[in-house]
């Protein structure tokens, strides 16, 4: 019996170190980009929502070269509003300002907004993070991949306490007139006031943002900047068992480092001793990452989602819908074996469309149900409302009046 019960004790140690995740830290001097501590930063861990720091990297490169606008209103597909959360329960078929969805990322880390600014500069989610993958590239993170904009675990998605220093290390020097909002508390979106929930922005004197995340296969990771006396610590910490650990760490973190950089001072100034920190690819931080790299993708998207927008809310004159069906335009976007599907998908094309004036319809030929969108006043406005929908996965083709007539 004493045997038995020490082999289970034995199973469930061995399973709990199984289990256990890599933990990871690093505190950098942002100024010169050299290590204070560090603690296996080159063990590789899924970013989590880290992530969304590249997500924002792109955006404010973006803003930049005034290719995106902060007014700019971004259209909300079915694949971002479907996101899981943490989110903002964005609606398809409706917008959000470049703004709002950068204020929603720093402050509430939320996934539907992450999506929303990927898919206004990339076809789609998947293309954007390969952009992010290049960036990462460029800015000498030799050991990160990204697989989305959010940082919601894939296979393959990977970084290090090490590239994630970079990363914030170029927010900083790069973007230096966007990087405060990373200090901001609170953001009103939709009649809502949305906290930050990272309590060492809250809590640590001189603490600046930046970013947490969680995802099982991590842990509890984040990034924390830090101001004292003109000098600025970057602080990263992976993979951590709990929120509570993970920012109790930080805070001993960062005090140490502002200890060490106190001593170094002192040290260096009576001659006593050398500079000797580990220098963080310096080298790369210098070199901006050259957003006319991603000009004619991302100019491309961004126009193509503008045209999206100006679709959404039509400046068209009220008319009785009844009355003037029969001689406009139709879309049918998919013949199905099944009412409730064909009324789905028509339902679902026009609440992403959000167009006035426009009726959702299902037609029965045989034993299919087609369905369909019609009160297109030109053959013009249905062909631009098909390019909407055909960049969202529906198939679509236009019927004119007279056909679309016959098959009823």
């Amino acid at each position: 019996m004493r045997q038995l019960v020490f082999f289970i004790l034995f199973l469930l140690c061995s399973l709990k170190q199984v289990q256990a995740q890599p933990s990871s830290a690093l505190v950098a001097e942002a100024g010169s980009g050299y290590l204070l501590i560090k603690n296996n930063p080159q063990e590789e861990i899924p970013p989590a929502s880290l992530t969304k720091v590249m997500t924002l990297y792109l955006t404010f490169g973006a803003l930049e070269k005034g290719w995106l606008k902060w007014e700019d209103k971004l259209p909300i597909s079915e694949h971002a509003a479907n996101q899981p959360r943490t989110k903002l329960n964005l609606q398809a078929g409706q917008t959000i300002s470049v703004k709002e969805a950068v204020l929603a990322l720093i402050i509430h880390s939320a996934n539907d907004a992450a999506v929303v600014l990927a898919e206004s500069m990339a076809s789609n989610e998947k293309e954007f993070a390969d952009l992010m993958t290049q960036t990462a590239a460029f800015l000498n993170m030799k050991k990160t991949t990204f697989k989305n904009a959010s940082g919601l675990h894939e296979e393959g998605q990977k970084t290090t306490a090490q590239d994630m220093a970079i990363l914030t290390l170029a927010i900083i020097n790069h973007f230096p007139k966007y990087y405060p909002l990373f200090t901001t508390p609170s953001f009103d979106f939709n009649g809502r006031t949305y906290t930050s929930h990272n309590r060492i922005l809250n809590e640590y004197e001189g603490a600046e943002g930046l970013k947490t995340g969680y995802v099982a296969a991590a842990g509890y990771n984040i990034i924390s900047t830090a101001q004292k006396d003109n000098v600025r610590l970057i602080g990263i910490l992976m993979g951590k068992e709990s929120a509570q650990e993970r920012d109790a760490e930080m805070r001993q973190l960062l005090d140490k480092g502002f200890q060490k950089v106190a001593f170094q001072k002192k040290a260096v100034k009576s001659g006593r001793l050398n500079p000797v920190f580990d220098p963080l690819h310096r080298r790369a931080l210098l070199k901006k990452v050259d957003m006319n790299l991603f000009a004619h993708s991302i100019k491309s998207r961004i126009k193509k989602m503008r045209r999206m927008v100006s679709l959404l809310k039509p400046q068209r004159p009220k008319v009785d819908m009844d009355s003037a069906l029969l001689d406009k335009w139709t879309i049918q976007i998919g013949a199905f074996g099944s009412l409730k599907k064909a009324e789905e998908v028509s339902k679902s094309a026009f609440t992403l469309l959000g167009l006035e004036h426009i009726k959702p319809l299902t037609e029965k030929n045989a034993s299919l149900y087609r369905a369909r969108l019609t009160g297109f006043t030109t053959k013009k406005y249905a062909d631009e409302a098909c390019k909407v929908l055909s960049s969202q996965s529906y198939p679509c083709f236009l019927l004119p009046p007279t056909e679309a007539q016959g098959d009823k």
